[in-house]
C-alpha cells in the first residue's frame, strides 16, 4: 500500500485529466487519484476512500474551482444509477475529451507514437438525449409496487427509474404501461431472496424509423396471469407488434436471454430501415443502440476502405452484417462471419429482404473461416469486435492473410490500442475517426484504417 496517502485523507487537488471511465485524473507527487464526478482543470477538495500501491481514489467533498465546462445534469438519479458517467460537463466538450482518452490510450499501450493530427474531430450526435433504441432493465417489488430499475455502478444496490432521458421516449412510455399492468394483474417482480413472483427483467426494443415496438419478458416463473397481461398491453401500446416470454430461472445465470423463448403475440422480427435497407431484428439479435450514430458509423467503414467492384472482403463479428449490407454494392464478395446462431439467422432474412446476393454468411469462429478462405484472395477486412478487442490469435491470422486494407471498428479504446501495438508492425494507420455512439456516457467509439506496408 502507498504510504504517502491513507484512507480517509483529505487532500486539494487539480484535475488534469479525463479518465476512460469518465472518472477525473488528478496528481499527487506522481500518484494517480481517480475521483468520480471530476472534470479537467477544476481545483477539489477530495476524501481518499481507498489507495493502492499504484494509485488511489477519492470522492469530492468540496469543488474550489469549477470548470466553465461543468453543466447541471438532466437525470434525477444520475449519480446513484451509474448508467451515465458525464453528464455534468459540457457535451460539446464531452466530444474533445473522447478524441483525448484515444490519444492517451494510444500513449499508453500502442507502443508507439501515433500522430494526433491521424486521430479526428469526434462526430457527436445530433440528438444527444433519448437516443437509445433498446432497455434491458431489471424489475423489483418494493412493497405493494413493481419498480423498474438498474443496479448502480458496481453494487447490487437497485436504483428505481421512473423515466431515462436517453432511453427512446416510446420504451420509457411503454415501460410505464408494463409496470401499471403488472400491478393491476399481480404478474409480480421476482423477489431474489424468497425466489417468488415472476418477471426478472423487461427488454424493449424500437425501431427508429418504423417505430415499431418489440417485447421481451424475461422469467424465472411462467404466469398464468401473462397472456391477460399481453393482451392489456397491445391494446394500449399501438406501436407493439411482438412479445416474447423467455424462461430464465437459473439465477445465477447472467444476461437475458436463454434457448426458452415463446412468442406470444404478434411477428418474430421488428423492422428498422438504414441507408435504406430494411433489416429484420430478433429480440437476442446484436444492433447498435443508437440509430443515427451507427449510420455515421457505418458510412465511416465504408467511406474509409474504398472498395474496388473486382475486390474480396471479410466482415468479421458481424453481428446481423449492417456492414455487409452498407458495402456489398462496392465489393465483387463480401464474407460476413459470426459465430452466435440467432445473428446468422437475422443476417441471413435482412440480406434476402434487401435482394443482396453477393455477401455470404459463415457461422463460425474467426479462425474457423478463415481456414475455409484460404483459397481465397482477400483484400480488406471488416472488425468491429467486441470490448476484448481482437487479440493475439486473431491477429496472428490477419497476418497471414495480408490484406491489403484493415476497417476497425473499436468500442474499447485500450484494447484498439494494444491491437495496433502488433498490427503496426505490417500495417500504417492512416485515419482514426471517433463516434460517439453513447452520449453522456464515457464510451468511445472509433472506426481506423490501416494499410499494408510495401517492402
Amino acid at each position: 500500500m502507498n504510504q504517502e496517502i491513507k484512507v480517509d485523507d483529505q487532500i486539494v487537488l487539480n484535475i488534469k485529466r479525463m479518465g476512460i471511465n469518465g472518472e477525473g485524473i488528478g496528481y499527487l507527487n506522481k500518484l494517480a487519484i481517480f475521483v468520480d464526478y471530476a472534470l479537467p482543470d477544476e481545483d477539489i477538495e477530495v476524501v481518499i476512500t481507498e489507495v493502492y500501491e499504484n494509485r488511489a481514489v477519492g470522492k469530492i467533498k468540496n469543488i474550489l474551482k469549477p470548470s466553465s465546462m461543468r453543466r447541471e445534469p438532466f437525470c434525477p438519479v444520475y449519480e446513484s444509477c451509474g448508467g451515465c458517467q458525464t453528464q455534468h460537463l459540457d457535451y460539446e466538450e464531452t466530444l474533445v475529451q473522447k478524441r483525448d482518452i484515444l490519444i492517451k490510450s494510444f500513449e499508453r499501450y500502442a507502443g508507439r507514437k501515433i500522430d494526433e493530427d491521424l486521430i479526428k474531430k469526434t462526430m457527436g450526435a445530433d440528438q444527444p438525449r433519448y437516443y437509445r433504441n433498446k432497455a434491458s432493465l431489471p424489475v423489483q417489488k418494493f412493497k405493494m409496487n413493481n419498480k423498474l430499475g438498474m443496479y448502480a455502478r458496481n453494487s447490487s444496490h437497485f436504483v428505481i427509474i421512473e423515466d431515462c432521458p436517453v432511453q427512446n421516449q416510446l420504451i420509457n412510455q411503454i415501460l410505464k404501461t408494463i409496470i401499471q399492468l403488472m400491478d393491476e394483474l399481480g404478474v409480480d417482480a421476482l423477489n431474489a431472496k424468497t425466489r417468488r413472483g415472476y418477471v426478472r427483467s423487461l427488454v424493449v426494443r424500437v425501431s427508429e424509423n418504423h417505430k415499431e415496438a418489440q417485447v421481451s419478458f424475461i422469467m424465472m416463473n411462467k404466469s398464468n396471469r401473462l397472456p391477460s397481461l399481453v393482451e392489456r398491453l397491445v391494446e394500449k401500446e399501438k406501436n407493439i407488434v411482438s412479445v416474447f416470454e423467455v424462461l430464465n430461472p437459473d439465477i445465477k445465470k447472467p444476461g437475458y436471454f436463454t434457448d426458452d423463448v415463446k412468442l406470444l403475440y404478434g411477428k418474430e422480427t421488428i423492422t428498422e430501415t438504414l441507408n435504406n435497407q430494411t433489416y429484420l431484428l430478433k429480440p437476442e439479435a446484436f444492433f447498435q443502440l443508437n440509430t443515427p450514430q451507427a449510420h455515421k458509423f457505418y458510412l465511416e467503414m465504408k467511406r474509409l476502405a474504398s472498395l474496388k467492384p473486382h475486390e474480396i472482403a471479410i466482415d468479421a463479428y458481424a453481428g446481423i452484417a449492417p456492414i455487409s449490407h452498407y458495402i456489398h454494392k462496392d465489393a465483387k464478395h463480401v464474407y460476413a462471419i459470426e459465430l452466435d446462431s440467432a445473428a446468422c439467422e437475422s443476417a441471413k432474412l435482412s440480406l434476402k429482404q434487401n435482394h443482396i446476393t453477393n455477401v455470404t454468411v459463415l457461422q463460425s469462429d474467426f479462425k474457423r473461416a478463415l481456414s475455409g478462405l484460404k483459397e481465397k484472395k482477400i483484400d480488406v477486412m471488416f472488425f468491429d469486435p467486441p470490448r476484448v478487442g481482437l487479440g493475439k490469435e486473431s491477429i496472428d491470422l490477419i497476418l497471414e492473410f495480408k490484406p491489403k486494407r484493415i476497417i476497425y471498428g473499436s468500442c474499447n479504446p485500450s484494447t484498439l490500442a494494444k491491437d495496433f501495438k502488433d498490427l503496426l508492425n505490417s500495417y500504417h494507420l492512416v485515419e482514426v475517426v471517433p463516434i460517439d455512439m453513447f452520449p453522456y456516457t464515457s464510451l468511445v467509439e472509433s472506426v481506423s484504417l490501416l494499410v499494408l506496408k510495401t517492402s
